[in-house]
């Protein structure tokens, strides 16, 4: 596969060249129909999340590449990207891919991939950890959103790295200036219904949180976030998020 690479994404870095008229500084440190303006035009913006299970080698993006054409989408962000390293790439498509390696190459690890539309719209794409990823895009000339991609521990792992990782997302959010913040991941937690009346969460959670979905409720409540999926009434085939492996 033939890429374009560019490699801003390190401490300090400059900016990304040609992205978002070269404001990045480059630092490595599911929502979606969003409507945003751009000239004199409004234009939809979809965003999702997808725990790819493995990137790893350049024939798996081409498959991913493949699959997402068939769909309508801008930004996607990446868990389970096993890919090793940390880059920016142009790829063949035209698209630009991200990836961060995680703790350890056969797991973990996340990123993006931007449709080749919205690259020059790119000011910033970057990390904070190994699980904690984000972008800032450029809306319009006053405003800017930024994207924030998270692959949760498993409930395998102790409470101490969920800790950890909500650090890191406080980080992400609150390290770079942005009009706008989108926060999608894997959270592998249960939030359920509304409870206690619960501003934060709409009356359409479906399911019983789990000690993970509470620490999730909690942090969202720090820090102003809305579970936007919850205020909207779905379908029943269109309730779930995620299946295993085995159907």
């Amino acid at each position: 596969m033939n890429v374009t690479k560019r490699r801003p994404p390190v401490p300090g870095g400059p900016a990304i060249p040609g992205y978002g008229g070269d404001h990045g500084n480059g630092g490595a440190g599911g929502a979606k129909n969003l409507r945003w303006r751009f000239g004199c035009h409004l234009r939809r913006l979809d965003l999702a999340t997808y725990n790819a299970r493995t990137l790893r080698t350049d024939e798996k993006i081409v498959e991913l590449e493949e699959e997402i054409d068939k769909l309508r989408w801008h930004i996607i962000g990446l868990s389970e990207v096993r890919r090793e390293g940390e880059d920016t790439v142009i790829l063949e498509s035209g698209n630009l891919l991200y990836h961060r390696e995680g703790d350890h190459l056969s797991q973990g690890g996340v990123g993006f991939i931007v449709h080749k539309s919205l690259v020059n719209n790119v000011v910033k794409i970057g990390s904070v950890s190994t699980r904690v990823a984000y972008l800032i895009l450029r809306i319009t000339k006053r405003y800017s959103l930024k994207v924030i991609q998270v692959y949760a521990p498993t409930s395998a792992h102790p409470d101490g790295e969920v800790e950890e990782m909500y650090e890191d997302i406080s980080r992400a959010m609150h390290s770079s200036k942005s009009q706008y913040t989108v926060l999608m991941e894997d959270f592998n937690a249960k939030l359920g219904t509304r409870e206690n009346g619960e501003l934060k969460i709409g009356k359409f959670g479906i399911g019983q949180r789990n000690p993970r979905g509470q620490q999730l409720a909690d942090f969202m409540e720090k820090e102003g976030l809305f579970m936007m999926n919850s205020f909207f009434q779905k379908r029943p085939h269109r309730k779930w998020t995620w299946s295993s492996p085995d159907g």
